[in-house]
């Protein structure tokens, strides 16, 4: 089977015969070395033992030749017979402890102690033969053919060389004592085999014991506990290494803590910016985007690893990212506008190259509300200059036409003086507004706070536009719901905002209408509503009511500053309170303001004026 053959070479192969425990690792590595030390030094020592007893031997098989040449050469030399010669070589052998041996000049074997010389062959080709015929002595370790054996053999030539006396001893018993020595040292490898193994089995622990700690801890601390630390072992070096392991951790919590501060702070910093902020990778995919930013781009959802162009929905802006990201040059202060809401966004996009990794920096800021206020400037330097040179236009006209000579008829002089009082008075009332307007918005503005009835307020507003009501052919009707309580309000102020914008509901309501005026208790503040039947507003400048000189007629050819609703509007947040304007169902305009029971918070009242209008 595949499978099965598959395991099997995996097993067998090296690498899985090699243990992977550092203890059975320098347990066997000890053992290892203890058997190989002791095998060499048994082999060395066996060779030794074997040279010395063979040299010891050589000695005295050479002494004892001497004697037995003694013994023989006189009884060759007398033609003693072979039976007397055996005789003798016989009693030599067993006094000797050796084989005797008498070999001639021609290598015929004379006599032999222990062999029947009829049967043996010629000794001439002997090594130790030769060497004796040559130098007097010769000694040789050889295999017998004789005697089937094992021999060390010693040679003397005796009689001028005449014949040689040879002496054998066999190598059972240095065999033997070689193999009793080997026997001992095999004993002595085992026991410090299992010595070396203990001891390096013990070392092992000691320093595996150690190395488990530091990886448990080293395991914890990947694992993002570091507050984890080893004890230093007793060991010098492994008490190195846990103490540098520590210092390693110490360090590391501390470099994490940093990050995790600038982190945090980063985070911080971009989700309480007002502007937008996207990080995108180097092939613009999103990494990174604030909540200004999701706001902006009316994202839903998960933005991250997402690509610019589907988080934008915008290509502009996603081919300022993909030239940012190409280019070293950014794209910077581009108006870009945005979805259906027609959101005008002022984007910037920057490459930054940092510690190898290339990425983009997008930065969105919703520049719509300034465009605004922008183009309300203009209009409010159109309205002013336009409301003063229309007086002044008049007055330069009048003065004209009296230098020409209208002075001197006396009711054309009265009527154009008249004329130019009334313009006059219209300038004071356009300066006096404005400045009514900017001690509103610096907070100078002194509110003589009272309580007041809302029933007492609206019935002094009727009452005063009564006569202008009856010429216009209007009807006004007003009611105070039952239970509405008083305010504190500075009664003067909030005459002059039911004034206005009564007015304003008799100047837009054609005759035969009607104006309605009501009062309710809200949330802890009365609600004040000025419903007219008049031409009404369109909803797309409901919101720039309030904008000083705004007019609806764009012609401007109706009566005021277009002052009065800026006016109110301050007058009624300088009260805590606030305004505003909707359609009316059955045809024309309801002016709603609330104003708190029990007053303003004076300084919160000043910083609301400050901000001006919204």
């Amino acid at each position: 089977m595949p499978g099965a053959t598959t395991a099997a070479r995996r097993w067998l192969s090296p690498s899985a015969l090699i243990p992977r425990s550092l203890g059975t690792r320098l347990a066997l590595t000890y053992t290892g070395l203890a058997l190989l030390i002791m095998a060499g030094l048994g082999f060395s020592l066996a060779g030794t033992i074997r040279g010395f007893f063979i040299s010891h031997q050589r000695s005295e098989l050479l002494q004892e030749s001497i004697v037995a040449s003694d013994v023989i050469a006189p009884l060759v030399a007398r033609g003693a017979d072979r039976e007397v010669l055996q005789q003798v070589t016989e009693r030599l052998s067993a006094s000797l402890a050796a084989r005797v041996t008498v070999i001639a000049e021609d290598g015929t074997v004379l006599v032999d102690s222990d062999h029947d010389t009829a049967t043996m062959e010629n000794h001439r080709g002997r090594p130790e033969i030769e060497e004796a015929f040559r130098a007097g002595t010769g000694s040789s370790f050889r295999s017998s053919t004789t005697m089937d054996a094992q021999y060390f053999y010693a040679a003397r030539a005796v009689e001028n060389g005449s014949f040689v006396v040879r002496l054998a001893v066999p190598l059972n018993a240095i065999d033997s004592l070689v193999r009793e020595i080997q026997r001992q040292v095999l004993a002595a490898a085992l026991l410090a085999a299992m010595l070396m193994s203990g001891a390096g089995w013990f070392v092992a622990r000691r320093i595996s014991e150690a190395l488990t700690d530091m990886r448990g801890q080293a395991a914890a601390v990947a694992a993002g506990n570091l507050d984890a630390a080893v004890v230093p072992a007793r060991t010098q070096e492994l008490g190195d290494l846990g103490r540098a392991f520590n210092s390693m951790t110490e360090q590391l919590r501390s470099t994490v803590t940093e990050l995790e501060r600038v982190r945090t702070r980063l985070e911080a910093t971009l989700a309480n910016l007002s502007d937008g902020v996207i990080i995108t990778d180097d092939r613009g995919h999103v990494v990174l985007a604030n909540d200004s930013a999701r706001a902006m781009l009316a994202v839903r959802g998960a933005v991250v690893g997402e690509p610019v162009v589907e988080v934008a929905r915008d290509h502009e802006l996603a081919a300022m990212v993909d030239k940012a990201l190409t280019t070293q040059e950014g794209a910077d202060g581009r108006l870009i506008r945005h979805g259906l809401s027609r959101l005008i966004l002022q984007a910037a996009a920057q490459r930054l190259d940092a510690t190898g990794e290339r990425i983009g920096v997008v930065v969105l800021r919703d520049v719509t509300e300034l465009r605004r206020l922008e183009e309300v400037r203009r209009d409010f330097v159109a309205n002013v200059s336009h409301e003063l040179r229309t007086p002044l236009t008049s007055i330069r006209a009048l003065v004209e036409t009296l230098e020409a000579g209208a002075l001197d008829d006396p009711e054309v002089s009265s009527d154009f003086l008249a004329r130019i009082v009334s313009e006059v008075d219209r300038l004071a009332q356009i300066v006096d507004e404005l400045l009514d307007l900017a001690r509103l918005d610096s907070g100078r503005m002194h509110l003589a706070l009272e309580p007041v009835t809302p029933e007492s307020l609206i019935q002094r507003v009727v009452q005063r536009m009564a006569p202008q009501t009856e010429r216009a052919g209007l009807t006004v009707n007003f009611s105070v719901a039952p239970e509405t309580p008083m305010v504190a309000a500075d009664r003067a102020r909030v005459d002059q905002v039911l004034l206005n914008l009564v007015h304003n509901a008799v100047k837009f309501t054609p005759s035969g209408g009607a104006i309605k005026v009501v009062a309710a208790p809200v949330n802890g503040a009365v609600e004040f509503q000025v419903q007219d039947t008049g031409v009404g507003v369109s909803p797309s400048e409901l919101s720039r009511l309030f904008e000083r000189f705004y007019k609806t007629d764009r012609a401007r050819r109706s009566m005021g500053t277009g002052l009065g609703l800026a006016i109110a509007k301050h007058i009624v947040q300088a009260h805590g309170g606030s305004i505003w304007a909707e359609p009316n169902q059955g045809g024309g305009t309801i002016f709603f303001f609330r104003l708190p029971v029990d007053g303003p918070d004076l300084a919160e009242s000043a910083a609301e004026a400050v901000r001006g209008p919204v």
